[in-house]
């Protein structure tokens, strides 16, 4: 079976979920940027990115299954995530978002438009209580639930797709 994990993450709280499911499963995690980006960031920082988002698109193509990773943007999935749901051309994916407080309609919009393309979304996880980059500074305790949690719903998604839930 194909796997993959992509995602955009900006102050690593994502990048470190997505890290977790993709060594779980023994795949790669791509990055739909450039988290040390400040703002708008230089024309070469948004030339690699460009590169970093094709790149996870084609990688993408006919795959089993993708797991998107999204951080929460005003409630929002991030734009390039959404852009990236558009395009991508996954048999079946999986969505995640970390979020603060407030998840909103993150997970819900993307599943929208993955339905509307008929890509089966076949799970979806969300990872609240993180402030910007907090992850990596959890006690080990709180870190441990994470990573389960990160790794159960990665694994769930598999056997969904293997045919059994």
């Amino acid at each position: 079976m194909k796997l993959l994990v992509a995602y955009y993450s900006k102050s690593g709280n994502t990048k470190s979920i997505a890290d977790i499911m993709a060594q779980n499963l023994h795949t790669e995690a791509l990055p739909l940027n450039l988290i040390e980006k400040k703002g708008r960031g230089t024309e070469e920082e948004r030339e690699k990115e460009k590169e970093f988002f094709n790149y996870a698109l084609e990688a993408s193509t006919n795959v089993d299954l993708v797991l998107i990773g999204t951080p929460t943007s005003f409630k929002k999935a991030h734009s390039k995530v959404i852009r990236f749901t558009k395009a991508v051309e996954a048999k079946k994916v999986g969505l995640f978002c970390t979020h603060y407080k407030q998840i909103g309609t993150t997970l819900t919009d993307l599943e929208v438009l993955l339905k509307e393309r008929g890509i089966p979304v076949v799970g979806s996880c969300e990872f609240g209580g993180l402030t910007s980059g907090q992850f990596k500074e959890l006690d080990t305790s709180t870190r441990e639930d994470y990573v389960k949690r990160a790794e159960e719903f990665a694994e769930k998604c598999v056997r969904h797709v293997e045919g059994g839930k």
